[in-house]
Formats: C-alpha cells, structure tokens, sequence
C-alpha cells in the first residue's frame, strides 16, 4: 500500500472520527483528525475575538496560531495552541457553529493541507475529514466516503452531546448538521466531494465496529493487490 495511507472522507456526523480511530488501531497505523485542526484554529480565533466574518483578519491570527498535533498509535490524537491541549475544548457547539468562517478561508485550507500532507509524509496513516481522497491525499492507497442520512448523523451527535452533558435539542442538532452540509458542499476550496476512485459506506444502519471492520478488510484487500503487482515477475 503506497505510504500505508488510508483517507475516510463524508459529512458531518457520519461517524469518521469514531471509525477512523477504531480502524487505525486495528490496522496499526496512525490517526490522523482534520477536522480537529480546523477546530482548534477556530478556538484560536475565537479567543483573540478576531472578527470571523473577516477572511483577511482569520488568515492573519491562524498564520500566527501556533498549532501542534500528537498522533498516536493508540488513542485519540491530541491538539495542542501552544503548550496549551485543547483536544477537548475544542468540542464545544459554540466552536462548531463559527468552524465553517475559519475553514471556508482559502489561505486557512493551504495552510492546513500543507501541514497535513507534512504529517502524512511518514505514511502509516489513516485520515479523516472532508477533502483528504480528493485535495490533500489524491495518491492514497484507499479512499472510502462515508455518509449517512441528516437524521440517523444528528441522533449520533445528540447523543455524544448528551452523553458530555451538553444540553441542546434534537431539532437544533439537526437543523445545524443541515446547515453544515450545505456550507460543506457549497465551499469554493476543500468542498465535501466523493472522490471518483472512493468506496462508497452507508454507515445508516451499521455500527461503528461494523464500519471500521469493512474498511480494514478493504485495506489488507489493496494491500495484497499492490503487493502480487510489486512481485509479479516481467514476461
């Protein structure tokens, strides 16, 4: 497998980052979470009180963010602004309804992609988000897009709010995973696309051991493809 790198891409509470981490371990390779990234710039931005609707004003303080990612692999990857893990502060729903003003800056999205593909540069790596099949990783080894009905994504995320006493209704869960993947979608730099080469993964009606599972198998299956292509004797 070219690198060892696997890119999981889809929409907003499809459940990449759960299934990324669970196939990442199974495999023994790194675990990779951009959508992190994004969130921690944001954070970042948030707490200087730049303007967000000011594209110029985000790229000037993410520039001067001084973001860092541990990658591990076991657990969940940490985030760091400064010597400072905000891993978990960046969770907040605060974070997740101003993230598209951060992500939507073009020079924001080159930063990122170029510290992605720097990290990516060791391989052993499997990597979720919105754009990793199609802009950051166009080479990979496998490519899966994951999706799920609006409604079965915002029951998840209800539940994983709830679950970190976050109190907020289904409704507004719902109506904010709408929105998001209109704004997703419609992003002129890193929009939401299934790669043309992808394996598609309707994560509706299956657990997330159920998805990681399907996606080690397709991964050991490119593996041994590219493998008997390497060995294959020339005629």
């Amino acid at each position: 497998m070219s690198n060892n790198i696997i890119t999981i891409d889809g929409p907003s509470g499809a459940g990449k980052s759960t299934i990324t981490r669970l196939a990442a371990q199974r495999l023994g390779l790194r675990y990779l979470d951009t959508g992190a990234m994004y969130r921690a710039l944001t954070l970042h931005c948030m707490r200087k009180g730049v303007k967000l609707d000011n594209p110029k004003a985000v790229a000037e303080a993410a520039g001067g963010a001084n973001l860092r990612c541990e990658l591990a692999l076991e657990g969940p990857m940490r985030v760091f602004l400064g010597a400072e893990d905000v891993t978990d502060k960046i969770r907040t729903q605060e974070v997740t309804r101003n993230i598209h003003y951060v992500a939507d800056v073009f020079e924001v999205r080159d930063l990122m992609v170029r510290m992605q593909r720097e990290i990516g540069r060791e391989g052993n790596l499997v990597t979720e988000g919105r754009d990793q099949g199609t802009v950051v990783f166009p080479d990979a080894a496998l490519k899966v897009f994951m999706f799920a009905t609006p409604e079965v994504r915002a029951r998840r995320r209800h539940a994983e709010l709830k679950a970190k006493g976050v109190e907020v209704s289904y409704e507004e869960v719902l109506e904010d995973i709408s929105r998001r993947d209109y704004l997703d979608q419609g992003r002129e730099v890193g929009a939401l696309r299934k790669a043309r080469d992808a394996v598609e993964l309707d994560t509706s009606q299956l657990t997330p051991e159920e998805v990681s599972e399907a996606i080690v198998k397709l991964a050991k299956s490119r593996l041994m493809m590219r493998t008997r292509k390497v060995e294959r004797p020339k005629p």
